[in-house]
């Protein structure tokens, strides 16, 4: 959760969301946990692992990172340094493209 919390933090402001799934736990537990240890994003519970089953989770932790359109981009089981400068610009290629071509120059007047 740290780490996620470090992504969180370095994106602010980004095109980017982060809904972390807390699997299978009492509910108390969990809100005894984020008491103690506060984050910056939405954390949902799949209490009877419906969505864990639903994505074919078979290991915790288990990422999907996903684009604009909510297509799988980046998968990954096990322990991740979200604030890892290579998983940063792995993530920042999805961010959705601009609008203005690059090669044309902007002029104020």
């Amino acid at each position: 959760m740290a780490s996620l919390q470090r992504l969180a933090t370095a994106t602010r402001g980004k095109p980017l969301a982060i809904l972390a799934v807390d699997v299978a736990k009492v509910d108390l537990r969990v809100r005894t946990f984020f008491e103690k240890h506060p984050v910056d994003f939405t954390v949902v519970l799949d209490r009877d692992r419906a969505v864990s089953k639903s994505w074919d989770v078979i290991a915790l932790p288990t990422t999907f990172v996903l684009d604009a359109n909510l297509a799988p981009k980046l998968f990954v089981e096990g322990d991740i340094d979200w604030s890892a400068p290579d998983v940063l610009a792995a993530i920042e290629t999805l961010y959705p493209a601009t609008n203005r071509p690059q090669d044309q120059a902007i002029t104020h007047k």
